[in-house]
């Protein structure tokens, strides 16, 4: 109602009573046992009831599919902010753990089967560094995603002097999505992609650190394993197992994330611009299984033992070292590799 009563487009008086009207739909639907409409075309009828035909005013060179657009800008924008939030306490949960035992020599592994020791330091924070790159992909997606499409109406504007990048201004946008056609029918396909592939990426990471540990607890004697207590569980028939629960639990969500993903690529891939409200959930609910699993990742670091002794008698049990061994034999003794 701001926007259209600055262009002129409807009187100041007119103007008040639509915000009026905004404000009491609003607070009706807030009310306890209310189920606000999740369509326009319903919540425009709330409006009339409140404020009189005049208010649908407000609408003018306004479409649902713009208003749809923008709505799920919206609450994209916002669950970047949150999954961002947990992406970050992640990444400072395993940077302590590396800090606590950063130059101990653990066993590192190719094709499954021991290959060269390295530092614990080294080891965890190669997982910090995706997280980074995680990050990254994060704020490129953010700033994507803060565009407006407010005002491009159904896909060509309207002869209403509306002012986009007021709208974008008021609604904390960094800008606008220029063209018309691409804000409301083209930009949420590929906006949605690259949501969907950050939380992809993450859930693979995550999905590579869970199971390294997971593999841990195939050995007589891990040098990785939970504290037992709230994330493990027992065996109703085997009273010698502490099971790793909530490592498990972390790979599940990791698995919805990549299943929620996927069904997006499939959506946008099979249905027709023109029905962007279909195309809006999925990204939303991806990043927000994304923020769950890196929250459980942290819990699960935080109650994570590492027996230093158990992992160098690992490295010495095995042939590990003969990599280097090998280049010294070739470098100082001159014998061919």
């Amino acid at each position: 109602s701001v926007m259209v009563v600055e262009q002129g487009i409807v009187p100041k008086a007119l103007g008040k009573v639509i915000a009026e009207s905004v404000s009491q739909v609003i607070a009706d639907g807030d009310k306890p046992g209310a189920k606000p409409p999740g369509d326009y075309l319903e919540l425009e009828k709330l409006l009339v009831g409140a404020g009189g035909p005049d208010v649908t005013r407000m609408h003018s060179g306004r479409s649902r599919q713009d208003i749809g657009a923008t709505r799920n800008r919206l609450f994209q924008r916002a669950q970047v902010i949150v999954t961002f939030a947990a992406l970050n306490n992640a990444r400072a949960v395993l940077l302590d753990f590396a800090a606590k035992y950063p130059d101990e020599i653990v066993s590192a592994y190719t094709v499954g089967v021991q290959a060269q020791p390295i530092s614990f330091g080294h080891y965890i924070l190669a997982y910090v560094e995706a997280l980074e790159r995680n990050a990254e992909r994060l704020r490129r997606a953010y700033a994507n995603v803060n565009k407006s499409p407010l005002g491009s109406a159904a896909l060509g504007t309207s002869s209403f002097p509306v002012n986009r990048a007021r709208l974008a201004e008021l609604l904390g946008f960094d800008g606008i999505v220029e063209n018309s056609l691409d804000a409301n029918q083209i930009s949420p396909i590929d906006t949605g992609v690259e949501l969907v592939s950050v939380a992809s990426a993450a859930a693979l990471t995550v999905g590579t650190f869970i199971s390294d540990i997971e593999a841990q607890y195939r050995m007589t004697t891990p040098w990785l394993t939970l504290e037992e207590g709230e994330l493990t569980g027992t065996s109703s028939i085997m009273p010698q197992k502490r099971n790793p629960n909530a490592l498990h639990n972390v790979r599940v969500v990791a698995s919805e994330v990549l299943g929620v993903s996927t069904t997006y690529l499939f959506k946008a891939h099979n249905v027709p611009h023109g029905l962007s409200d279909y195309k809006g959930s999925e990204p939303i609910e991806a990043l927000n299984r994304m923020a769950r699993m890196l929250t459980n990742l942290a819990a699960v670091v935080k109650q994570l033992n590492f027996n230093a002794q158990r992992a160098i008698d690992e490295v010495n049990a095995d042939y590990s070292t003969t990599t280097e061994l090998a280049d010294v034999l070739q470098r100082d003794a001159d014998v061919p590799f």
